[in-house]
Order: structure tokens, then sequence, then C-alpha cells
């Protein structure tokens, strides 16, 4: 109907991210010690000690997790989508990778399945043979951090704490990249260049 692209050559302003907050030292020993006491201690653990997406985080299956060799592959991710919940294989290739866990975490996890009647790492407590939901994760964490007297921050920023820590520990980029499941160490080079 009109005979030119009235949007050619407008200049779109630049894109604004999402303000990255991580938690403190303190704020982390509070908060897990806070999610102990909720209920919460392995699943908020394991997102600090592997920076897992949400999605990712949820789909976990014990089968995933091999205790002999401490190896967890991520190679799903668990999503909401119309109402309907659906396991998914991740938008990525590098998303699928396998990381080692640390033997105290791998402890911690052995002496946590002892607990669970679930295929599912984390389990629903409403729905039977489903795992807990994303926006369930997000409010229980949101109470959380209010108890434990910790600055809100959104579940994503669990992730971004997770690579603080871990640049600040000596760890490079392209390892983190591949732990962080980035298609390439410039993206978490772009990230976390301020740290």
């Amino acid at each position: 109907l009109i005979w030119f692209n009235p949007a050619i050559g407008c200049k779109l302003p630049p894109k604004k991210a999402a303000e990255m907050q991580i938690l403190t030292q303190e704020e982390i020993q509070r908060f897990l010690i806070q999610a102990k006491e909720e209920g919460y201690y392995e699943l908020f653990l394991l997102e600090l000690g592997t920076g897992l997406r949400i999605g990712e985080l949820l789909a976990l299956q014990w089968d995933d997790l091999n205790f002999e060799t401490g190896a967890l592959r991520i190679n799903k991710t668990a999503m909401i989508v119309r109402g309907q919940f659906l396991v998914a294989e991740p938008k990525t290739k590098s998303s699928v990778r396998t990381l080692v866990l640390p033997e105290t975490l791998l402890n911690v996890m052995r002496e946590y399945k002892k607990r669970v009647n679930s295929r599912w790492l984390f389990p629903s407590p409403v729905v039977e043979g489903r795992p807990l939901q994303d926006d369930c994760v997000r409010d229980r964490m949101k109470s959380i951090l209010s108890h434990a007297n910790c600055k809100q921050v959104r579940f994503h920023d669990l992730r971004h704490t997770f690579a603080t820590m871990a640049l600040e520990h000596g760890m490079d980029v392209k390892t983190l990249s591949a732990m962080l499941g980035h298609i390439s160490s410039a993206t978490t080079l772009d990230i976390y260049s301020h740290v």
C-alpha cells in the first residue's frame, strides 16, 4: 500500500542489557544457610557451583549424573510452552556439554539422592513425575533472599555470580565459556569483561 519503507535510514537505539548483579561471598553463605532451612539447599548449591540456566537445571535427571566420575551431562532443557510442560534439546550445540562436579558438591548430591524418590533431581512436590517449575523456583528464591537479608537478584544473576567467582579465582575464559555453554569465548568476554 505504500511506495517505500519509512523505516529505512532509521537508527536503532543501542541495545540495553539488563543490569547484572552478583551476590557477595557473605550473601552466598547467608543465602545457602537459609536455602537449607527452607529445603532448597541442593538446588541452589548446584546452581552456584555450575552456573546452569534455569531450564537446564530443572531438566536434570539422576541418569545425567555419574557418581563414579562426577560427570554431569547437560543435554536438555525444561520449559512451559502455552501451559504445557516440555523437555527439549538446548537451542545451541555448545549448550550440550558435560561438567565435572567437585567432590564436595558430589557428596552433597549423593546424600540428597537418598531422600529423593523421582527420576528428576528436583521433582515437583505438586505434580508427580515432573520437575519443579521455574516460576516456583523463582518465587522460593525471592523468599529465601529476603529471609537471608540479601539483595534481590534474578535467578540468572546466580549464573553471573558463578561466572564472576570462577574468573576471580583464576579460571580461564575458555574453560568458563565451555562450562556456561556459550557459543564462543567472545560472548563470555563481552559479558564478563568488567571482571
